[in-house]
Order: structure tokens, then sequence, then C-alpha cells
């Protein structure tokens, strides 16, 4: 949904979120008119349905990452235009990533009432369900998204889950190898088939899948944790402590990672934050993680020299050419009137062997600096 209403984004002010809005519930939200929003969703078009003022502001704020923002938008727009579908929606998944799952499961509970249609959009909700831990609740929910919506891999994922968290991992195995049909390539599930193979006492296939998800994400804590507990337990002890010291190093990383991604939801454009989740990724090696995160840093200050430069060096010590290439190109073009850029990239030409580039970056970097 929120694909629909982003091709409708115009460029707007965004003012400073109101921190009052933290305090709202969302489930004393005026209620529409019985029947407004019936046919929402269904085979009546919903291009017609006129777009309340303020959605679009909303949409940019939660694709800006400004999530108090996004519910100060969204509120006006509920306000204004009693459970409005779209905004109900992305009220929940703001909550959702907010981590206030109560708030997020009523917000998307409200959305599933008035339309019903639409309830194959809607994993989030069994995610809050089951982030609450009530997973009879989540197995429910889940169960109706994949009746309109079959291959719901976020469904499938969740469901299985469930399944392992209530006693039955035969039908959490299943799930997940019906997962694993659609999208083979997902390393989470192929962590989460290593955990319930080694709780159905199948060793051996255990230690395989977890090995495929370490192969897929080398980054995710758990497969390390698996395989290092089955490589002990077969007497593979070398490579058994090796799984195990580096299950701490990336499961450490991941919980600050965490941490600091859940203050970045209430202050998106905080440097400091950012800038620590790139060393974090350094620190273990996640050359795509670390990429991100130096975009993120990018996109709040484009032509900040100190992170531009930043980010090339952060890739080469990472020894991602790619990726420092990408990063000394930006440089040059967004830092172009700095001396400081072109000393950096004078040294960037020197070590990629590129003379003539390597000569021109230094008389740059020497007539800006005398300027």
């Amino acid at each position: 949904m929120i694909g629909i209403l982003l091709a409708l984004v115009a460029a707007v002010q965004v003012a400073p979120a109101n921190a009052g809005v933290l305090q709202r519930d969302p489930r004393t939200l005026p209620k529409a008119e019985s029947g407004r929003w019936k046919a929402f969703g269904g085979e009546s078009d919903e291009s017609g349905t006129k777009i309340p003022e303020g959605m679009r502001e909303a949409v940019l704020a939660i694709r800006d990452r400004d999530l108090p923002q996004a519910l100060v938008r969204l509120y006006r727009v509920l306000d204004a235009e009693p459970e409005y579908p779209p905004a109900l929606y992305e009220l929940g998944i703001v909550y959702f990533r907010l981590q206030r799952y109560g708030d997020g499961a009523a917000s998307l509970e409200r959305f599933v009432a008035v339309a019903p249609a639409l309830i194959g959009r809607t994993r989030a909700l069994g995610h809050c369900y089951y982030s609450l831990g009530e997973y009879g609740r989540a197995k429910e929910h889940y169960e109706k998204v994949l009746a309109v919506a079959p291959r719901e891999i976020e469904a499938l994922r969740g469901l299985a889950l469930c399944e392992l968290h209530l006693g039955a991992p035969g039908k959490a195995e299943a799930l997940l190898d019906e997962l694993l049909e659609i999208e083979p390539g997902h390393a989470e599930a192929w962590a989460w088939k290593a955990q319930v193979l080694l709780d159905l006492d199948r060793a051996e296939a255990a230690l395989a899948a977890a090995m495929r998800a370490r192969e897929l994400d080398p980054w995710q804590p758990r497969p390390w944790f698996l395989s290092g507990r089955i490589l002990l337990e077969a007497g593979k002890e070398e490579e058994g402590l090796a799984a195990q010291a580096r299950y701490r190093e990336l499961s450490a990383a991941a919980q600050e990672v965490h941490s600091i991604e859940s203050r970045l939801e209430y202050a998106p454009h905080e440097l400091a934050l950012l800038r620590r989740l790139v060393e974090i990724h350094e620190s273990i090696g996640d050359i795509p993680s670390a990429r991100r995160a130096l975009a993120r840093l990018a996109l709040e200050a484009p032509g900040d020299v100190d992170l531009r430069i930043l980010a090339v060096d952060v890739l080469e010590r990472m020894r991602d050419a790619d990726g420092a290439r990408i990063a000394a190109e930006a440089l040059a073009q967004r830092c172009a009137e700095q001396w400081r850029a072109w000393e950096r990239l004078e040294r960037y030409y020197a070590r990629t062997g590129q003379l003539e580039l390597r000569l021109q970056a230094g008389e740059k970097s020497r007539r800006l600096r005398s300027e």
C-alpha cells in the first residue's frame, strides 16, 4: 500500500515532530460512519478514493524514517477522516517499528475490521501478536493471511515459528520447507530450519541447514551458535570453538545494532548513532550493512566532506573495491570545492594506480588550499 502512495508524494516541508503524539492511544481514534469503507480494497477501484489532506506528508515522513513525525501526520489524517484504511495500516506499521506492539495490533485490528478485503496485507498484525508472546493469536492470524495470500513469505515464516513455540516442530519444518521452495535463498528460514531439525534430534541435517544459513548470511548469529554446538557434540572441537567465538562476536554486534536502530526510530537524524552503526558493521566485516549505514549518513549530510571521506576510508579498509570506487566518485562530485576531498582522493588514486587522476587531484588540493 505504501508503494502506491509513495508515487503520489510531492516535495513538502515537514515540521518537527510533536513529542506529545507519542502519548496518544490509537484505541481512542474516532470511528467512521457504518459502512464508510466497506468497499475499500474490494472489487471497486481504490484509485477513485480521494487521498485525505496530510497523507502524502505522512508517507514522506515514513520514507524519511521520521516515525514520530509520521505519527503526527497519521493522527491528523485519522482525526479528519476517521478510519481511512491506508492511514490505519501505516499507523500499525509505524507502531510495530517503534516496538509498541500492543498499539500496532490495535491499529491493524481496526484496519482489518474496516477493510477486510485487504487482510492478505496484514502479516504485521501476526508479527505484533508474536512479539507480545501471543503465539496462538499470531498463528490464527497468519493462517488467515495465508488463506488469501498463500505465498506470503513472512507470514509463512511467522506461522512456522508459532508452531515451534507451540510445540509442533514437525509442522514448523513443513512450513519452512514450503517457504524455502518459494525463496531458496532465505537465510533466516535456513537458520530456523537448523533449529527445528536440532530439536528433532536430526543433527546432521541441522548442521547442513546451519551451514547453508551461514553461507547465505555470514553475519547472522544463530547459525554460528547452532553449528558450533553441533560440531562440538560431534567431537570437532577446533571448528566448534571457532564457530562459538564468531557467534559471540556477531551476537554482541547484533544486540548493539538492535539497540541503536531502536533509538534511531525516535531520532532518525542522529549522526552519532549512524556513525556507530558504520563502526559496528565494519568491525564484523559486514560490507552490505556498512554500505547501507554509510548511505544513510550521506542522506543526512550529502555535502559533508568528513562523512564522504569516512565512506572511502571504511570501504577501503573493508577491501570493498566497488564500494570504495563509488564512494570516491561521490566525494569528487559532492565536495568538489573542498581541498581535503582532493587530498584524500589523491591517496585513493595512488592506491588504485590511477596516475593521471592522482596528479590532477594533487593539483586541485594544493590550489584550493591556497585560495
